[in-house]
C-alpha cells in the first residue's frame, strides 16, 4: 500500500480504538454495526478493510462528520484551484487541418 494510505489508515484505526474503547469491547461494537470483531481489530490496527464496514464504524461512533469535513474542505481547494483556471484566456485554435 501506498505510505500516506497507510498512515491515514493507521490514524483513522486508532481513533476509532480511543473512541470505541471508551464505551464498549471490540465485540460489542461489530454486534451494533453488523461486522465481525475480526474486522473491528482489523479497523483498529490500520489493516485496511472494506469501505463500507468502515465507514459504518466511522458513523456509529460519530466520526463521520471529521471525515467529511476533511472531505469537504480539500473539495473546497480543488473547487477554488479549477475556478482560478478556467479564467485564464483560451488561445483559439484554427480550423486548418
Amino acid at each position: 500500500m501506498h505510505k500516506d494510505t497507510d498512515f491515514l489508515l493507521i490514524s483513522i484505526g486508532k481513533l476509532v480504538k480511543s473512541v470505541r474503547s471508551e464505551t464498549m469491547d471490540q465485540t460489542e461494537l461489530g454486534k451494533r454495526v453488523g461486522v465481525s470483531r475480526t474486522t473491528i481489530s482489523s479497523i483498529e490496527r490500520g489493516i485496511g478493510v472494506n469501505s463500507k464496514a468502515l465507514f459504518k464504524v466511522i458513523s456509529f461512533l460519530d466520526l463521520a462528520d471529521l471525515i467529511q469535513e476533511a472531505v469537504n474542505e480539500r473539495f473546497e481547494l480543488l473547487e477554488t484551484n479549477r475556478s482560478r483556471k478556467s479564467r485564464k484566456t483560451r488561445e483559439e485554435l484554427s480550423n486548418d487541418f
